[in-house]
């Protein structure tokens, strides 16, 4: 039975893990406001789903296997100690049988995941782990529990000899072993089971007590970051709602991030899975998003003393450093290209991008500090709307030998649907081509549209996506103003960027509409039999996946099924595709920056379509295709490998020829 000492060091142990945990919550706590709005069930729901049955991890059958047998296991060590306190036969036949054969093949379960663990981590040593003395003394004492577990349960066997032995079969196997190296002996039996039992038990809780101070706190972190996970559209950002009366602009500081992106740093495992996708990492830039969160994390421990006035009142927050300089670089900042894969292969949902954005924020909106090239772009989009800095009066020249509506001049304003063209529709010679394909299949349909023309501006992704808050807002405003004095009520649009943002970050401004993408809604006129595609296309295509229709909107079908309904077009798919698809390099506003560290990432994408031997690579996003089309120029291939819009293809395939505007 447990004695009064066991009790005051349960009390003990307590004690000290509750401090601990007191500590972690009162770092994240110093953070901004943060309301993460869902319901008690979800989260429980999210924390099962991802935490305990580990589905990200499943993705990959080793560490997937692991984490699984360890997670499920770590609840042993406590059951043993409960149980064990409660004599068998107390507990009626059938729940003791079913109970302790459950305990026993749990805890093998948990001390495999144990040794996977230890040779993954030391003997295969894959790259993306980065090995520290914590790491080692965290699995070698849950190893030591686990087995201790089964050491005291094959003394019990040895010692009662229960009937229903066979049910532990771990156990058993473990009596024997016990008694055949001479330690079942009547005299010495009883006492190594005790004392056996004590130092299980004292172990147990030195690892309640060490929890919070080590790597197995992420058991709790990371938990409460699962149940805490967003629930609204993927990589949203939030947006700055005080322009009026702030100070200051983004983040500058660490108590300037919010108290949920000051928790995702203590919930980051450092498992690498984010690194092994980051096309930065990849191309050997100097961001990598582990490291970030890591560096991040760090500097939040470094300045403990002076955020939680241990220094003195007049230390106050005077004596923060800044982050950028000291935690995080500059260069590492604009090396992110907002891809999201850091974001999707996180298994506990931790949360870069929003992160690298608002020390961008602050970078751009109150040091006025960004790379040379974008100085030209912020102000081409601020007097004519467009980051090439064309006249805005232009911006429907492109359509104008096609009889398309345009709304401000059309008697009929009432339409199906309003297409939203983007910037690189309007004044990008290549992607007009684009537009202009889209214009011949929506009018083959018999859809009735109109443009905006030259009230329509730049969706601001860029803008935004680099730290110009303020520039992103003001065109998204006009946009949605426009949009609204024609009661828009439905759009379309060929760019991801400007689908994801107008989709899922405009209703943040006032600016809620049906919003497609142009795959989707040809995926829908096919299937509804608007389009005769009598033409046969005999081309081998392998299909690139935009960042912003894949990862942040869940589009990988919809443009697979438009080539697959093409008659004679093969599609081939690249190594990397799906949600571990390669990004092209343009996003996060890096269209409009030259690519001065580590490799071309354009190149290294186009590198993965040569493999598939295609003749064609198919696109979904201007910003894709212009990258990738640069890659066959600089590779000198534009002759044997063509880079087309999946729009192109349909046009081939309906008859049409190729009109420029």
């Amino acid at each position: 039975m447990i004695s009064l000492l066991d009790i005051l060091s349960i009390i003990v142990a307590l004690v000290i893990c509750c401090y601990g945990i007191y500590g972690h919550v009162r770092l994240w706590f110093i953070g901004k406001k943060e309301e993460r709005g869902r319901s008690f069930g979800e989260g429980i729901w999210s924390a099962v789903r991802y935490g305990v049955v580990q589905k990200y991890f499943s993705r990959e059958s080793y560490p997937g296997i692991m984490h699984l047998f360890i997670v499920i296991g770590f609840c042993i060590p406590l059951a043993v100690v409960i149980i064990t306190q409660c004599p068998i036969a107390l507990l009626p036949l059938t729940f003791g049988t079913y109970f302790s054969c459950a305990l026993d093949i749990i805890g093998l379960c948990a001390l495999i995941g144990c040794l996977l663990a230890i040779v993954r981590r030391y003997v295969l040593r894959p790259d993306r782990l980065d090995n520290k003395p914590d790491d080692a003394l965290a699995l070698i004492l849950v190893s030591v529990l686990f087995l201790l577990g089964f050491v005291i349960e094959g003394f019990r066997i040895g010692i009662t000899n229960p009937p229903n032995a066979l049910w532990t079969p771990v156990g058993l196997l473990a009596s024997k072993i016990l008694s055949a190296v001479g330690l079942m002996g009547e005299g010495t039996a009883p006492f190594l089971h005790h004392l056996t039992w004590r130092v299980h038990f004292f172990l147990v809780l030195g690892l309640v007590a060490y929890l919070p101070y080590s790597k197995l706190f992420h058991l709790v972190s990371s938990t409460l970051n699962i149940f805490l996970r967003s629930t609204g559209p993927k990589g949203e950002l939030t947006p700055i709602t005080d322009f009026e009366t702030a100070e200051t602009f983004g983040v500058t500081t660490i108590n300037e991030f919010t108290w949920k992106q000051l928790l995702d740093l203590d919930a980051c495992t450092r498992c690498g899975r984010c690194q092994d996708q980051c096309p930065a990492y990849l191309s050997e830039k100097p961001l990598t998003p582990k490291k970030l969160v890591q560096d991040l994390k760090n500097h939040l421990q470094n300045e403990e003393n002076i955020l939680l006035g241990k220094k003195g009142e007049a230390d106050g927050e005077q004596g923060l450093t800044p982050l950028i300089g000291s935690a995080i670089t500059a260069d590492e900042l604009w090396s992110c290209t907002s891809c999201m894969a850091c974001m999707e292969q996180c298994p506990v949902f931790v949360e870069q991008i929003p992160k690298v954005v608002d020390l961008r924020r602050y970078l751009v909106m109150m040091e006025s500090s960004f790379p040379s090239e974008v100085a030209g772009v912020f102000r081409n989009m601020e007097v004519n709307s467009n980051p090439w800095g064309i006249g805005l009066a232009s911006r429907g020249d492109w359509a104008k030998s096609l009889n398309v509506p345009i709304l401000s001049e059309a008697e009929d304003k009432d339409i199906d649907i309003l297409y939203y063209v983007g910037c690189s529709g309007s004044f990008d010679d290549r992607n007009k081509k684009v537009a202009v394909a889209f214009v011949q299949v929506l009018q083959a349909a018999g859809v009735r549209f109109a443009i905006l023309g030259a009230e329509e501006k730049c969706c601001g992704d860029s803008a935004r996506r680099m730290g110009n808050e303020y520039l992103f807002q003001q065109l998204a405003q006009e946009n949605i103003e426009a949009m609204k004095k024609y009661g828009v009520k439905k759009i379309v649009t060929t760019c991801p960027h400007g689908y994801n943002i107008i989709k899922n970050e405009y209703p943040q401004l006032g600016g809620t509409f049906e919003v497609y993408h142009h795959s989707a809604f040809l995926a829908r006129l096919i299937a509804e039999r608007r389009l005769p595609l009598v033409n046969p296309v005999d081309q081998r295509i392998t299909y690139h996946d935009s960042c912003y229709l894949g990862r942040y909107n869940g589009l990988y079908s919809e443009p697979r099924k438009v080539i697959n309904s093409i008659a004679g077009a093969g599609l081939v798919e690249m190594d990397r595709t799906g949600e571990r698809s390669f990004c092209c390099g343009a996003g996060g506003g890096r269209m409009w920056m030259e690519e001065h560290l580590g490799k071309r990432i354009n190149h290294l994408r186009f590198e993965d379509a040569l493999k598939t031997k295609a003749g064609t690579i198919g696109t979904a996003c201007p910003f894709c295709l212009t990258m990738l089309d640069d890659a066959t120029k600089d590779k000198e291939m534009e002759e044997s490998i063509k880079v087309q819009d999946i729009t192109e293809l349909i046009v081939q395939a309906l008859g049409k020829k190729d009109t420029a505007p």
